[in-house]
């Protein structure tokens, strides 16, 4: 499998992240101290202090968790694909969406989600069980949202992407979800979107994710785009596929 890896994109969202938290939580440290030693008098700066401090936390454990973290995403998406041949190859962040998936006749748009513990899909709604706990990944800009809405919205901007650079070139797009925390157990339910645990992507793309509508002209064309010079290339292990 080739993977081309955008690794500038995410250095410089690593660095966001580090020196947003540092930031933030300076920021937070000079509202309290301006709490403590001003009292009243001090009391709209240090609540200022204290809002803007904790946006900036926020923002920078967004890009901490997502780009800064020792098992990034697109790492583990990486080697939960690895021993797929050279017909397989993987994008990080070399297009508007963070990870593209083409294979011999489908492209797979993949949003990643790291959230552990109890994940289920009911009635048209996720629900990350998992008790109190999932307060404090709310306050560290870790909660699990709305996964098919964001696999959706990445389809929709790589669409976007698409139709400017290669007009009149059709070429369907499949959004998966997959979960990337090794604790992580999924009921996707009644999903319209593949959702899976990234230790059963394999299995998934050799069964049902398999099959698709990607023509040969139309796939050498969105491979060529989305592969800048710039990229860092890879080629992982391979193993033997079927044809």
């Amino acid at each position: 499998m080739q993977v081309y890896r955008n690794d500038q994109f995410i250095q410089s969202r690593a660095k966001i992240g580090r020196y947003a938290n540092l930031g933030g939580m300076g920021i937070l440290l000079f509202g309290l101290i301006v709490n403590l030693s001003m009292q009243m008098e001090g009391l709209l700066l240090s609540m200022l202090a204290l809002i803007v401090g904790f946006a900036m936390y926020q923002v920078g454990m967004y890009y901490t968790l997502r780009f800064g973290r020792p098992d990034r995403p697109d790492q583990i998406l990486q080697r939960s694909l690895k021993g797929f041949d050279n017909r397989y190859t993987l994008f990080q962040y070399t297009s508007p969406t963070g990870n593209v998936l083409v294979t011999p006749n489908a492209c797979l748009v993949i949003a990643v989600k790291m959230q552990g513990k109890g994940i289920q899909y009911r009635g048209g709604k996720w629900k990350h069980i998992m008790g109190w706990q999932k307060y404090f990944l709310w306050l560290a800009g870790d909660s699990l949202g709305n996964p098919s809405r964001e696999a959706i919205g990445e389809v929709d901007t790589l669409q976007r992407y698409l139709a400017k650079k290669l007009p009149g070139v059709e070429i369907p797009l499949q959004p998966v979800i997959v979960f990337g925390n090794a604790s992580a157990e999924v009921d996707a339910g009644d999903c319209p979107i593949p959702a899976l645990h990234f230790k059963k992507l394999k299995d998934w793309l050799r069964g049902p994710g398999k099959s698709g509508s990607l023509s040969s002209e139309a796939r050498e064309q969105l491979i060529e785009l989305l592969s800048p010079p710039s990229a860092v290339v890879e080629s992982a292990d391979e193993e033997e596929e079927e044809a």
